[in-house]
Parts: C-alpha cells; sequence; structure tokens
C-alpha cells in the first residue's frame, strides 16, 4: 500500500505539475500574443509618430516661409503706406494749388470783364490808348536813364587800356621853336 500511495503521490503530483505546465505554457501562449500584438501596435505607433515629425518638420518650414513672407509683406505695406502719405501730401497741395488758380481765374474773369464794360465806349478806349501811351514813355525814359546810370557806374574801373583801346583822349604835344633858335 505504501507503494500504491508513493505511486498515487507522484500521479497526482505529476498531473498538478502537468496540468502547471498547460497553464503556464497557455499563459506563456498569451503573453507572447499579447508581446507580437504590442510590437505591431509600436511599430505602427513609431510609423505614426515618423509621419507626425515630418509634418511637424514640413509645418515649420511652412511657419518659417510664411513668416518671411508675412514680414516683406509688412515692409511692402510700411512702404505703400509711405507712398500714399506723400500722394495725400501732394493732393492736398494739389486741392490748395487748384483752389488759388480757380480763386486767381475768377478774379481774372471779373477784371476783363470790367475792362471789356470800360474799353466798350470809344471815349473810354481812347483814354486808355493815351495812358498807355503816357506809361510807355515813362517806361522808355525811365530805361534810358538807367542803361546811363549803369554805363556810368560802370566806368573803365582805374583802367588806362580797356578792352585794347586807351580810355583817356590821346594827348599830343607840339612844340614850337623860333627858327633862329635851331642855328644856335
Amino acid at each position: 500500500m505504501l507503494l500504491a500511495s508513493v505511486a498515487a503521490f507522484f500521479i497526482y503530483s505529476y498531473v498538478v505539475a502537468a496540468r502547471e505546465k498547460y497553464a503556464l505554457s497557455e499563459e506563456l501562449a498569451q503573453k507572447k500574443e499579447l508581446i507580437v500584438s504590442l510590437e505591431n501596435e509600436k511599430q505602427r505607433l513609431l510609423q505614426d509618430l515618423d509621419k507626425v515629425t515630418k509634418e511637424k518638420g514640413e509645418l515649420k518650414d511652412n511657419l518659417r516661409a510664411s513668416r518671411k513672407r508675412l514680414s516683406r509683406l509688412f515692409v511692402s505695406l510700411a512702404s505703400i503706406q509711405s507712398n500714399l502719405d506723400q500722394a495725400n501730401t501732394q493732393i492736398s497741395l494739389l486741392k490748395a494749388e487748384n483752389a488759388a488758380l480757380t480763386e486767381q481765374k475768377s478774379s481774372l474773369e471779373q477784371e476783363n470783364d470790367a475792362f471789356r464794360a470800360k474799353l466798350s465806349s470809344s471815349a473810354e478806349l481812347k483814354k486808355a490808348i493815351k495812358e498807355l501811351k503816357r506809361q510807355a514813355q515813362k517806361v522808355g525814359v525811365h530805361m534810358i536813364k538807367k542803361a546811363e546810370t549803369e554805363k556810368t557806374l560802370e566806368g573803365n574801373q582805374g583802367y588806362i587800356i580797356k578792352d585794347g583801346f586807351p580810355t583817356t583822349p590821346a594827348k599830343v604835344r607840339i612844340e614850337v621853336t623860333p627858327a633862329s633858335a635851331v642855328k644856335e
């Protein structure tokens, strides 16, 4: 009996060990499947990470290019704004000049109308012609006096010879000696 109980104990121990071995091998198979699935998941996540990294690099490049373009646009905007300010200044000056010219035109038109009204009669026209002749004569006399004064003021500036000609009148000295004095 002892032998049968020892054999039963060994058989029981063998069966328990076999069950444990089967349970462990099954658990090992599950763990291996889990490892394979986790490895596959890791590979997929690494590929996704590579894609995301590439996209991130592309986005950084796009961001840099966009910033450069934006800075160029700001410089261009500043230049255009400066040109616009200059154009607005010129426009305001031209408007002021236009207003002044319009005012001058209206005053000249009024003056022209006044002259037409004044010169429409022959008596007024004769008076105006006489007045213009007097003014022309005064201007002519004034111009002649002015030219003479300028010529006098200019002078010869202290030179004896100017432009190749003497500025003083030529003096000729003539000595007359009696004939008797010549024989001595």
